[in-house]
């Protein structure tokens, strides 16, 4: 959000919400304030926001955000002073990213009072102040802010209530129209390229941020300055005189990147929206959810190697037991010795050597406990070799549960790496239910409530056959066990971590080319993807079945045949873009 949208959003909030009344202030985050403003027509919730990466102000439309139980500090001193309070103007500071909403009230003795609540949207150093408003309608002592600055993080605007309010230092650059042509000569911008370009541009010219840079490149004729310069200027008068709708920007996919109060036409896709607010609330929706679900990446990503740690400590643990335990023979061997010659073996000796009539008498040196007798001895030796001879199948169990887990953490992160929005939900609440990822007990019961709605991904072959592809653990047994006919196909990345794919055979043979393009799928949604000649096998799905006890996802297969692939990018894409709806249609689409 530059400071040209916020102007726009201000000539907007002023004509709808003129002598709005405050009905009520809740404080949903940290650093996140919602104002409900009552007109004739209704009301409406706005969001204030300092946030650190999304600094932001609009109109809510879509969202409810949830309030904690007990107000916050900063919002309980916005409810005495504010709730119930008339809104008398909003003011921006300048082209600056400063954004006041003034209030008019009445204190407990009956005077009418005013204050201002200031909306710094200034990146990292983003803040929301209340102050009280001077009689000449300046901004005077500030009542409290939700971030605090004291002197010994800034020595040059520290933010404390009780301190005089004092703006953002200024901005140095140049309004767009007092900016002339050897302004814009002075920026070379033939000499950049790309976002370098944009970059010189938006910081030239004041309340201009990269998307509205990009924008005036975009419309200019050409790279002269006065091509330049009359774009911008144009941009500007449409933005400020609504001579074009908003508009939000969108990627290819059609997820929005960009919200702007013209319409984005140096994007590939855009759409129009009813006002830049819904532009906004759209636009930052999808934002906040891209930051919140890449921190559940991480956190996800984290969680998954510090159970993969934990499992290889225990592994080698478990192969060093092995180890030990696999000598068992020898240890009877002592036993056996020791009471042959118990009467050669001396009271209280620490090692003996005794001939091995087991390796035509060589000397073999025993280790003793010199408090025993030989025979004591004799019995501990037998009583060590029992013991490990018993833990050596307790071991392979243990080793082959320590190999299942690995596999079901290496397939996690497959599905990880690939996960949209949905599927990265649905693994953290499927890792939560196993108890990988440290979380409460809602996300587990989410995750057995969704696991009966998941659906695989589903992509028609060039034969116009279906190919499935689970996309996590739960669906890779839901779609090879129960969603599929025992004569479908059925294939997996040989020896290697990945997704179950499933071609709906519909009971006539599968031709070379889909399966070709299924084990394409194997191959691609799993560890062998940057591989060349990737094995995938494929069997009926007949001849695949789950052991019992096993973890979600983990199946045994016969009757297997190998193919080798290699999953080529363009290749895959382009069935990638034969998608098919999540309700199967009975037939594929045309050519």
């Amino acid at each position: 959000m530059d400071g040209l949208a916020l102007a726009v959003l201000r000539r907007d909030w002023e004509a709808r919400w003129a002598r709005a009344r405050v009905e009520k202030i809740h404080q949903p985050g940290e650093r996140d304030l919602v104002l409900t403003l009552r007109v004739p027509g209704g009301s409406h919730r706005v969001l204030l926001s300092a946030d650190r990466t999304h600094p932001r102000v609009h109109e809510l439309l879509r969202q409810r955000p949830t309030n904690p139980e007990e107000p916050p500090a900063f919002c309980r001193v916005l409810r005495k002073r504010l709730e119930g309070a008339r809104l008398t103007a909003i003011r921006q500071q300048g082209w600056d990213r400063v954004l006041e909403l003034h209030f008019e009230t009445v204190n407990e003795l009956g005077d009418r009072v005013c204050y201002a609540l200031v909306c710094e949207l200034t990146g990292r150093h983003s803040n929301l102040l209340l102050c009280e408003v001077t009689a000449t309608g300046s901004l005077g002592r500030i009542v409290d802010s939700i971030v605090h600055v004291p002197p010994d993080l800034s020595r040059v605007r520290p933010v404390l209530p009780g301190l005089p309010y004092e703006p953002p230092p200024p901005l140095t650059k140049t309004a767009y129209d007092r900016l002339q042509a050897d302004d814009v000569v002075a920026l070379r911008l033939e000499a950049l390229a790309g976002k370098a370009r944009v970059r010189a541009l938006a910081g030239a010219v004041a309340g201009m941020g990269g998307v509205t840079a990009a924008e005036v490149l975009h419309r200019a004729r050409s790279l002269a300055a006065d091509d330049v310069l009359a774009a911008l200027q144009a941009l500007f008068h449409t933005a400020l005189h609504a001579t074009e709708p908003a508009s939000l920007g969108l990627d290819p996919l059609g997820w929005p990147v960009a919200a702007a109060p013209f319409q984005l036409t140096s994007l590939p896709r855009w759409q129009a929206t009813a006002s830049l607010d819904e532009a906004l609330d759209a636009y930052y929706a999808q934002a906040l959810q891209r930051t919140q679900l890449a921190g559940l990446a991480q956190r996800l990503q984290s969680a998954l190697a510090r159970q993969q740690d934990r499992l290889l400590g225990k592994r080698a643990k478990l192969l060093e037991q092995q180890a030990e335990s696999q000598n068992h023979e020898q240890d009877r061997v002592c036993g056996e010795l020791l009471l042959a010659y118990a009467h050669t073996v001396p009271h209280g000796a620490q090692v003996v050597e005794l001939p091995d009539l087991y390796h035509e008498g060589a000397p073999l040196s025993i280790a003793l406990d010199p408090a025993l007798s030989a025979v004591a001895n004799a019995q501990r030796y037998f009583r060590l070799a029992s013991k490990k001879k018993r833990a050596l199948p307790v071991l392979e169990r243990e080793l082959a549960a320590v190999a299942s887990e690995l596999q079901y953490l290496a397939e996690a992160q497959v599905f990880l790496r690939d996960a949209n929005p949905a599927q990265l939900e649905a693994l953290a609440a499927e890792l939560a239910a196993h108890g990988i990822l440290p979380t409460d007990d809602k996300r587990a019961q989410r995750w057995r409530h969704a696991r009966r709605e998941q659906r695989p991904d589903a992509y028609w072959s060039v034969d116009g056959l279906l190919i499935r592809v689970g996309r996590n653990h739960t669906q890779n047994d839901r779609l090879t066990l129960r969603w599929s006919q025992p004569d479908d196909v059925w294939l997996h990345a040989k020896d290697q971590p990945g997704s179950h794919v499933v071609v709906a055979a519909e009971g006539r043979p599968v031709p070379a080319t889909t399966l070709h393009e299924a084990a394409l799928l194997a191959a691609y949604f799993s560890n062998g993807r940057s591989s060349a000649n990737v094995p995938v096998d494929y069997t009926l799905v007949k001849h695949v079945w789950k052991p019992n006890g096993a973890r979600p996802g983990l199946v045994l297969y016969d009757h297997q045949r190998t193919l080798y692939v290699t999953p080529d990018r363009e290749q895959v894409e382009q069935i990638l873009a034969r998608r098919a709806a999540e309700t199967v249609p009975a037939t594929p689409p045309g050519p």
